[in-house]
């Protein structure tokens, strides 16, 4: 190996070694080498670049920030971009110990159990155009979580969670800087329950959340493949978004969105709005007709599904 290498016994030795401190199972044997008995199921940029297609979203290892521990993958990615990151810049986690959800909500991110990923953005769209990106994001994991686990019926609730056997299996965190009419960047964080056991989860959340181990007949379910699918998927509709503009987008919303045609709660800093959610407008907003006919676009607010008979 050092020979076929050009380098050093030492050189090789050192390299094995930090591949072991990594996780990486290597069995040695004197005079015939090394093998590779285990890859452990880390996000590394070389494990998950090796199944992208992409175009503009990773299109390198420089491209994937990679860390063990983060306070928060949003905040970690929004620093880089503030630094002239380029688009399609990700940030990857094994764990993140400040990780946020909607409304300053704290998200559950151990670490190894899940995907924690920020995605970097910079469409040439003004700050107005940005909402669809959050329906972008959920129609992507949708797809995603489909190509891993057909038998799943995954749903998305209105803008962007999704649900399994109605708990939550998916978060996503959009935040942008903009000025005026200028956009400077998007970010969109995006977190999966991947692999959490029932232990994993404190007593309230176990009542509204799952993970697709639980789902999947509590067997595991490989990060880096997951990773790998979502990129492409997500490269996939971001292309198609700044060639064929967001009719797209909203359709393949639709195609596994929960929320259209059911009873629905709407609750905005402002009000608490009961009515049938009916269709979402090419902004990405919500259209919800309330008892009197009236119709009310919320762009924004925390959706409640009630059940059409009240029960």
């Amino acid at each position: 190996m050092a020979a076929f290498l050009a380098v050093s016994r030492t050189s090789v030795w050192k390299s094995i070694q930090a591949l072991q401190s990594d996780g990486y199972v290597i069995e040695g044997s004197p005079r015939l080498g090394y093998r590779l008995l285990i890859i452990p199921d880390h996000l590394y940029p070389a494990e998950i670049t090796g199944n992208l297609h992409t175009k503009r979203i990773a299109i390198n290892r420089e491209m994937i920030h990679h860390y063990h521990q983060v306070e928060s993958t949003n905040t970690t990615l929004k620093n880089l971009a503030d630094k002239d990151a380029p688009e399609g810049t990700i940030v990857v986690a094994e764990e993140q110990i400040g990780g946020r959800g909607r409304q300053g909500r704290f998200w559950l991110s151990p670490p190894g159990k899940g995907i924690w990923l920020s995605l970097l953005l910079r469409p040439p769209l003004p700050p107005q155009d940005t909402p669809v990106f959050t329906l972008l994001a959920a129609a992507a994991v949708a797809k995603s979580l489909k190509i891993i686990l057909p038998e799943l019926a995954v749903g998305i609730k209105w803008p962007n969670d999704l649900l399994i056997n109605k708990r939550k299996v998916c978060g996503i965190l959009t935040e942008l800087k903009a000025e005026a009419e200028f956009l400077h960047y998007l970010v969109i964080g995006i977190g999966i329950n991947v692999n959490f056991r029932e232990k994993d989860f404190t007593p309230e959340l176990r009542k509204i959340a799952t993970s697709l181990y639980l789902e999947n007949g509590r067997k595991n379910v490989s990060r880096q493949r997951l990773t790998s699918v979502l990129l492409n998927e997500l490269d996939k509709s971001y292309t198609e978004l700044l060639s064929d503009g967001p009719r797209s987008i909203i359709g393949q919303w639709k195609k596994d969105n929960i929320t259209l045609g059911k009873k629905v709660v709407v609750k905005t800093v402002r009000e608490a709005f009961e009515g049938k959610a009916v269709d979402l407008n090419e902004d990405g907003s919500l259209i919800v007709e309330g008892k009197n006919g009236i119709r009310k676009h919320f762009h924004a607010g925390e959706v409640t599904l009630v059940p059409m008979n009240g029960g």
